[in-house]
């Protein structure tokens, strides 16, 4: 490893361990449960590799596995946290909870099957599953993610800071994971950890902006705000009055056009 890959590698350390040490210091799993275990996943991945490097070495044929191995877990984690994002938001709004909830299991289902019968007829296949798996999760997740933070806008849907912040740091870095990819099909092989680095300091900069989300307390959920007895007893009775109006309008308008 280079001098800048070391260094890159011992800053997202140093915040993985920062972050996973706040997600429990303010009780994130009981929030996000995903979310937590997430976090400790990426410091896991960390340790667990890192000791295969040290025993068998940076270019042994187990580290090669290990780190494939590792990637595709974190991947898989990836993939639940932007699910539990999307429900975090949709939740109060179980019409649309459900919408999205099938939209996500036949792209998930969808990826395996891909990403499966990419693995099956690759030499590598440990590399064509973990590769096509992450590729599609980049383009899916960020449009999930997107779109999930314009509707919280355009319908004023409360989003705490926290899955706000979770929210804009997976997109921000599946954006930068796609062209990432894209670049480093086309630049030459000597540009190659360039792009690494870039996709290296894109996830520390998400870790920030999830540390600094967790700075202070989090601020408890709002309730959903219902209509009383009263006010829906009346939007009630409005709704039935517009209703006997237009059903008028309409056997007025039959009688007109049979006479």
């Amino acid at each position: 490893m280079t001098t800048v890959e070391q260094g890159l590698w011992a800053i997202g350390t140093a915040l993985k361990v920062l972050l996973c040490a706040a997600v429990f210091y303010r009780g994130i799993y009981r929030r996000l449960p995903i979310f937590a275990s997430y976090t400790v996943l990426l410091l896991g991945e960390v340790v667990f590799v890192w000791v295969i490097y040290r025993k068998y070495g940076y270019a042994s044929a187990i580290a090669w596995y290990a780190y494939w191995a590792a990637t595709g877990l974190v991947l898989f984690a990836r993939g639940a946290v932007v699910a539990e994002i999307c429900w975090s938001v949709f939740k109060d709004y179980p019409g649309l909870w459900s919408f999205t909830r099938r939209i996500l299991i036949f792209l998930g289902g969808a990826l395996i099957l891909i990403a499966s019968v990419f693995a099956a007829f690759n030499r590598y296949w440990i590399v064509a599953l973990v590769e096509t798996s992450q590729r599609g999760l980049e383009f899916t997740g960020s449009v999930i993610l997107l779109m999930t933070f314009a509707f919280s806008v355009r319908y004023k849907a409360w989003m705490p800071e926290l899955e706000r912040a979770i929210l804009l740091g997976l997109a921000t870095y599946s954006v930068v994971e796609m062209l990432n990819h894209t670049f480093m099909s086309l630049a030459p092989p000597t540009y190659l950890p360039l792009w690494d680095s870039i996709r290296i300091t894109a996830f520390d900069g998400a870790m920030i902006l999830w540390l600094y989300s967790l700075r202070k307390p989090l601020k408890s959920r709002p309730a959903p705000v219902l209509l009383s007895n009263q006010d829906a007893a009346e939007l009630l009775t409005q709704i039935l009055v517009e209703m006997r109006a237009l059903n008028d309008e309409i056997k007025h308008f039959s009688r007109v056009v049979w006479k």
